[in-house]
């Protein structure tokens, strides 16, 4: 019973960030909004031996064995180097984490995102707009937190 309701909280979780985040102007160069969501999504080398394309959306888990890149990812993004241009909304685990907008969390040596409201986790986290914590050794923050802090920032 307590692994049901957990799960049931940890998906209502994650469609509530996936809400949000359609909500918010998608940084597409076609200009308007229109997104099409696959469940599953893997990248072998880099974005020419992906599917699907690196210019759709994902509403579920990407697997990277390389390199991977997606303009939105939602619930979860695994890799090595885990690239979204757009709008990340739930968890992005790897040696090397970047997202440009971020709800939920990173996870890994080095995360990099230019707004986030969650969390990272790592050796280094870099972040423009800080609307969290950032937990590791080196934690970099332009506005909200401080600019530079050791072990624990955070802002809101």
């Amino acid at each position: 019973m307590k692994k049901t309701l957990r799960f049931l909280l940890v998906a209502v979780a994650a469609m509530w960030c996936c809400a949000a985040s359609a909500k918010e102007p998608a940084h597409h160069d076609k200009g308007d909004d229109s997104r099409l969501w696959f469940p599953l999504g893997l990248s072998i080398i880099a974005p020419p031996v992906q599917l699907p394309s690196p210019s759709h959306s994902l509403f579920g888990a990407m697997v990277n064995l390389g390199y991977g890149q997606m303009t939105d990812v939602c619930l979860l993004d695994v890799g090595l180097i885990n690239n979204v241009t757009s709008t990340m909304a739930g968890l992005e685990i790897g040696p090397v984490n970047i997202a440009d907008l971020c709800y939920g969390g990173q996870v890994g040596a080095l995360n990099i995102t230019t707004t986030l409201y969650g969390a990272q986790v790592g050796v280094v986290n870099i972040t423009g707009d800080l609307h969290g914590l950032q937990l590791g050794v080196l934690n970099f923050s332009s506005n909200g937190g401080a600019l530079v802090f050791p072990i624990l920032n955070f802002g809101f």
